[in-house]
C-alpha cells in the first residue's frame, strides 16, 4: 500500500482525473501531498501582473481549485505544495527527496512526434523519479 503520494495537479481534466485515481488508491492513513509548479518561463509578465509572489500563488492556486476541493472532500490527510521552476524537474526532484512512494500525474497524451521534440513533464517524471508513477489519461 502506498502511504505517501504526490499528487501533481495544474487544473486539467486529466489533472482531475489523476486526482481521483489517487484518492483511490490512497489508504485512509495514506499522505496525499498535491503538488503544483510555476513555470519560471515568462514568470516575470506573470508577476507584474499578480503584484507580489503570494498574489502569484494563490493566483495559481485557483487553477486547481478542483483538484483540491475533491481531496478535501474525500480524503483528509492531505498537504498542498507549489514550487517555482521546471515542473517535471521540480516534482521529481520532490518525490526523490521526500521518499514519496508513489506519483500520480495526469498526461496529455502528446502525439509522438510533438512529444519527441517537446517532450512531456509526465514523460519527465516517469524517468526521473525514483518510484512508481502512476500516468493517469
Amino acid at each position: 500500500m502506498y502511504k505517501h503520494i504526490l499528487l501533481a495537479v495544474d487544473g486539467s481534466d486529466n489533472s482531475f482525473r489523476a486526482v481521483q485515481d489517487a484518492v483511490n488508491i490512497a489508504a485512509a492513513d495514506s499522505l496525499i501531498e498535491i503538488i503544483s509548479v510555476i513555470s519560471t518561463e515568462g514568470i516575470t509578465s506573470q508577476a507584474v501582473h499578480a503584484g507580489t509572489l503570494d498574489n502569484l500563488e494563490q493566483e495559481y492556486r485557483t487553477k486547481f481549485a478542483r483538484e483540491e476541493e475533491f481531496i478535501k472532500n474525500n480524503h483528509s490527510n492531505y498537504k498542498v505544495i507549489i514550487a517555482h521552476g521546471h515542473a517535471g524537474r521540480m516534482i521529481s526532484n520532490y518525490a526523490n527527496d521526500n521518499k514519496v512512494d508513489l506519483v500520480v500525474i495526469g498526461c496529455r497524451g502528446l502525439n509522438p512526434m510533438h512529444e519527441m521534440v517537446f517532450g512531456s513533464v509526465s514523460t519527465y517524471v516517469s524517468k526521473n523519479a525514483n518510484c512508481s508513477t502512476l500516468l493517469v489519461k
